[in-house]
């Protein structure tokens, strides 16, 4: 479970353009809470994540509840943050799964071009 977790993460966080360059944290605009769905624990959530990394990251991730919940104990082991624990947890996760989870992955519509 992990390691498909960790496998999931990098290649999130490795989806860039050839080419592209990263852009340091001065040089982005920074984010609003807005940028995320309304919802019980978007402002923790917001507070919590945008610490570590901006919500793109989490914006174009479609996790299951319980992979998402194994991911929060894989940035504590690997990059250090701080454990999440208890109801803050749950919220966070709560929202993360409800909000980016697999079933609210955007539909595509169909190629125009395809017959």
């Amino acid at each position: 479970m992990k390691g498909r977790l960790a496998c999931l993460l990098a290649c999130a966080l490795l989806a860039t353009p050839a080419g592209a360059q990263p852009v340091s944290a001065t040089e982005r605009a920074p984010e609003e809470e807005t940028i995320l769905p309304e919802g019980e624990g978007r402002s923790e959530t917001f507070g919590y994540c945008t610490v570590c990394h901006d919500t793109a990251l989490i914006r174009r991730s479609r996790f299951t509840r319980r992979q998402w919940d194994g991911l929060m104990d894989w940035m504590t082991e690997r990059h250090g943050m701080n454990p999440l624990e208890g109801e803050f947890r749950v919220l966070i996760v709560d929202y993360l799964a409800q909000h980016f989870g697999p079933a609210q992955a955007p539909q595509r519509g169909r190629n125009p071009f395809l017959n």
